[in-house]
């Protein structure tokens, strides 16, 4: 394994089921993700098999809107079928990273091998929600990275603004909503539920982020 490897992070009913229970697997050749996002992949972002996904840090100030994003995220990346996915508790995230500080999240080889052991998996995904806005004009900004335990690489890694306000996104969101539930869906306002939604958007975000994972066809 690497000496140390050091990812840092800084600032920046019916409704959910109509979306939730409908789990496809999206790539960025369907559609490119929107300019306010980029990412990194490499193949051992499909290679790794087990994978647990700790509960992404938050900014100062974020409510309990920013803390569910995790398990939105935790669900796409397990319906993306690649991996076996574990979802760990923050309390026990804190047990296992107590050094971390919420403002910057950073984790080392010993780190690494710490988790592997405890959890019995391959690679980690660790990040930060800088930004949650969960009122009109919802918006996320954020930064992820998945770390690979066996070595220290960082096999993947997407940061992002998603800005339920700007065209762009919502042209994205339009286009996410129909993937999922055809041109004629159910429900008054249809894709635009998603941007009066937390949950709903931040499942969005988080389709859109594990679809990274992917990598674009060779040219």
């Amino acid at each position: 394994m690497h000496a140390d490897v050091t990812v840092r992070t800084s600032g920046f009913g019916l409704l959910a089921l109509l979306l939730l229970a409908a789990g496809c697997a999206f790539t960025p050749r369907e559609r490119p993700l929107p300019v306010q996002v980029s990412f990194r992949t490499t193949p051992a972002a499909l290679a790794v098999q087990r994978v647990a996904v700790l509960p992404l840090y938050t900014g100062e100030g974020l409510g309990r809107a920013a803390e569910a994003f995790t398990p939105e995220f935790a669900q796409a990346l397990r319906e993306l079928g690649k991996h076996e996915v574990e979802l760990v508790p923050k309390a026990l995230r804190d047990e296992l990273l107590p050094h971390i500080e919420p403002s910057a999240t950073a984790i080392t080889s010993t780190d690494l091998l710490r988790l592997r052991d405890r959890l019995h998996v391959d690679a980690v995904v660790i990040g930060r929600i800088e930004q949650f806005t969960s009122f009109d004009p919802i918006s996320v900004g954020l930064a992820v990275h998945l770390v690979s335990c066996l070595d220290g690489e960082v096999a993947w890694s997407a940061t992002g603004q998603f800005d339920g306000g700007r065209k762009e996104i919502q042209a994205d969101v339009k286009w996410w909503h129909q993937r999922l539930n055809g041109t004629t869906t159910a429900g008054i306002a249809g894709w635009k539920q998603t941007l009066q939604s937390p949950q709903m958007f931040s499942r969005y975000v988080s389709d859109r982020l594990v679809s990274t994972f992917i990598p674009p066809p060779p040219k």
